[in-house]
């Protein structure tokens, strides 16, 4: 059954757009299309909320061709709440199919996070010791990683550290309106080797800090579904689930 619509997950939605921005944006009506040369679903997929100006065939025919042009796979993601109701059974008639790795979005109030005595070092670009860390998805970062990265108003990474070498990371960026300002987790790493030794609490407790000092009251991230462990840890610092979303990528 399709979601009913969600004003709170839509704003969200459209919130988290502005911490991870594809260095190519296009509207569609409401909706926007981006593309970083196929580095993450985020900066790759169309984000269809609202209205897109279009019927809604018409303007999934415009979203295949526009990434078409791009020798990119069309890639639309579909938030809980927020994607059009027939959205989802329009493109599994034209065969587009799920793309592995459904994820959840999780909150938390500032409040909420534990503090940490562990201390975390900061770098307003990704430094050394964060690159030397961190992978997506296991994969060495490609060129446009770091544009990526560095896309959000706001944003720092920090570095927790264990015999001289960076042991975790993780990436914070804040963006929005003064008062409604939110905190976005990305990019959070722990060595293997170091696990199970309270440094996940201690990035996560680190880089919500530093997004409290830029003004953010609330802090969000997105972890896989299927990440137990991940999820298990941002619950313990005080997350909760607000919605899924997984994306469709076309034949």
């Amino acid at each position: 059954m399709p979601e009913p619509r969600n004003p709170r997950v839509e704003d969200l939605e459209r919130g988290a757009a502005l911490h991870w921005q594809a260095p190519e944006t296009e509207p569609l009506g409401e909706w926007r299309l981006r593309a970083a040369a196929g580095f993450t679903g985020r900066a790759n997929s169309a984000l269809p909320v609202g209205d897109p100006g279009l019927p809604l065939a018409e303007a999934v025919t415009t979203v295949e061709e526009w990434y078409r042009r791009r020798d990119l796979r069309p890639m639309i993601v579909l938030p809980q709440g927020a994607a059009p109701e027939p959205l989802a059974g329009l493109l599994a008639e034209r065969s587009w199919v799920p793309r592995p790795g459904p994820a959840f979005v999780m909150t938390a109030e500032m409040a909420d996070i534990p503090a940490s005595t562990i201390g975390v070092r900061f770098a307003p670009e990704p430094d050394a010791a964060f690159l030397g860390l961190y992978r997506y998805r296991g994969q060495d970062l490609p060129p446009i990683a770091r544009t990526l990265m560095m896309s959000a108003p706001w944003q720092a990474f920090g570095s927790v550290h264990r015999n001289g070498r960076a042991a975790a990371v993780g990436r914070v960026s804040v963006a929005g309106e003064p008062g409604e300002q939110w905190g976005v987790l990305t990019a959070v790493e722990v060595d293997a080797a170091c696990r199970r030794q309270g440094l996940g609490v201690a990035i996560t407790s680190g880089l919500a800090a530093a997004a409290a000092s830029q003004g953010a009251r609330r802090m969000l991230l997105q972890v896989e579904t299927g990440n137990a462990a991940a999820r298990a840890l941002y619950s313990r610092c005080g997350f909760r689930d607000s919605h899924r979303y997984h994306y469709m990528i076309a034949p």
